[in-house]
């Protein structure tokens, strides 16, 4: 029987493994370039572009329009995310072990240094409370209720109240919708047929923009809903598993590598999305950013991972292996989680009030505080979590073989029990 187009994308989800492919086996320096970025405009966001007020019309002003998406280094993210435990879900679907050594690996690498930094928030605040530290004090403010944090529901939160809550821990509603996609996806993958898997890509993708267009005008007064919930953030996460999907099938590989130019052109077109975001709709809080800017966004950084991962001799290839993003790239995790908690722990001890960039001594005090986050988050993925990594990977997937052998083997104790 001839096999559709359709038929063949499908066909190819099952194939080998992306690491088996052609220029994706073991570490890929590109994606940590990627990760690289995603952070970088993170902390451009928080450290520089969040900070600074300027006069409307003036020479700042028009430069501060630059980084107005620097935000969306978590969509950068949640797209990072979804390709490659995508990927990791379609290569282990049919293991022996696949829920256990997923769930192993994904709580090694993501729980400990988390519950660090819960730890470290609860004890300042607790110290806060009892006026053992009253300068820390305005970092928790708005402080949202500490159970739902422990389990990643803190988006829900948010959510309701419309309230980032405190200032150490509001990036974590990322973390919480990430974790909520880790416990959807394993289950679909596993279960849906390589076809359905694809039409379920598609609803998702489609659904999240609609989601968030009814939340806008049905519960406008909770604007940060849209923002935070999984589903309606799901367009970027599914892209990514989307592009997973297309880098395992040698049919979407194939013609990927024979039109360059289409790629190049794609790309193009998308970036210029983006600078209209930049200029007309950046926040996420109107309509146009939250029907399709989003979705955009995530469009332009699955073609920029699909671009960067497939041409390697194009220069954006070349600027993703540059040694010091991968640096960057690799305490990632580390850097995300800390970056607020220690820039604010510098603007209390020296003047007890959050952090601003208007004046010498602010701006010397936010270069110190992001060096020290970058030397103690290498430290901590050099001495903590990459030997918790390391430990979790000593789990390994068992192949479709052995996970015959072993319903086989349960099969006949079974009968044998009876």
């Amino acid at each position: 029987m001839q096999l559709t187009a359709t038929d063949s994308v499908v066909a190819g989800v099952a194939q080998k493994p992306v690491s088996s492919l052609p220029g994706l086996s073991g570490r890929v320096p590109e994606l940590d370039g990627l990760r690289g970025i995603a952070i970088g405009m993170v902390l451009l966001h928080h450290y520089l572009f969040a900070l600074v007020q300027a006069d409307r019309g003036t020479p700042l002003a028009y430069l501060l329009v630059l980084g107005r998406l620097t935000w969306s280094g978590v969509d950068l993210f949640f797209v990072l995310s979804g390709f490659l435990i995508g990927g990791i879900l379609l290569d282990a679907r049919d293991s022996a072990n696949y829920f256990r050594v997923f769930y192993t690996r994904r709580f090694f690498r993501i729980v400990p240094i988390y519950a660090v930094s819960l730890a470290g928030a609860f004890t300042l605040s607790s110290l806060a409370n009892l006026g053992l530290a009253e300068r820390f004090a305005w970092m928790f403010q708005n402080q949202l209720p500490w159970l739902p944090q422990l389990f990643f529901l803190q988006n829900f939160w948010m959510a309701q109240s419309t309230n980032w809550g405190s200032f150490t821990l509001a990036v974590t509603w990322s973390l919480a919708i990430e974790e909520q996609f880790y416990l959807t996806l394993p289950m679909l993958v596993r279960i849906l047929s390589p076809r359905r898997i694809l039409a379920t890509l598609a609803v998702g993708i489609l659904a999240a923009p609609a989601l968030r267009i009814a939340l806008y005008v049905l519960w406008p007064e909770h604007w940060l809903s849209w923002h935070v919930l999984m589903p309606c953030r799901a367009d970027a996460l599914l892209l990514g598993v989307l592009g997973a999907v297309a880098m395992r099938n040698p049919v979407c590989r194939g013609w990927l590598s024979r039109n360059h130019r289409f790629s190049s052109v794609l790309l193009f077109i998308l970036l210029g999305g983006m600078a209209v975001l930049t200029w007309r709709a950046p926040d996420y809080r109107h309509l146009p950013m939250l029907s399709v800017g989003y979705t955009w966004m995530a469009l332009f950084y699955l073609s920029l991972l699909l671009y960067s991962l497939m041409y390697r001799e194009s220069w954006i290839c070349r600027c993703m292996r540059w040694s010091w993003l991968g640096w960057l790239g690799t305490i990632a995790y580390g850097v995300y989680l800390f970056h607020e908690f220690i820039l604010g722990a510098f603007f209390s001890l020296l003047w007890s009030r959050p952090p601003a960039l208007s004046s010498l001594p602010e701006v010397c005090v936010t270069f110190l505080a992001l060096a020290l986050t970058l030397i103690l988050c290498r430290m901590s993925w050099v001495y903590f979590e990459k030997p918790l990594v390391q430990l979790g990977h000593r789990s390994h997937y068992l192949p479709a073989e052995q996970r015959k052998a072993h319903t086989i083997a349960a099969f006949a104790v079974e009968r044998s029990e009876i």
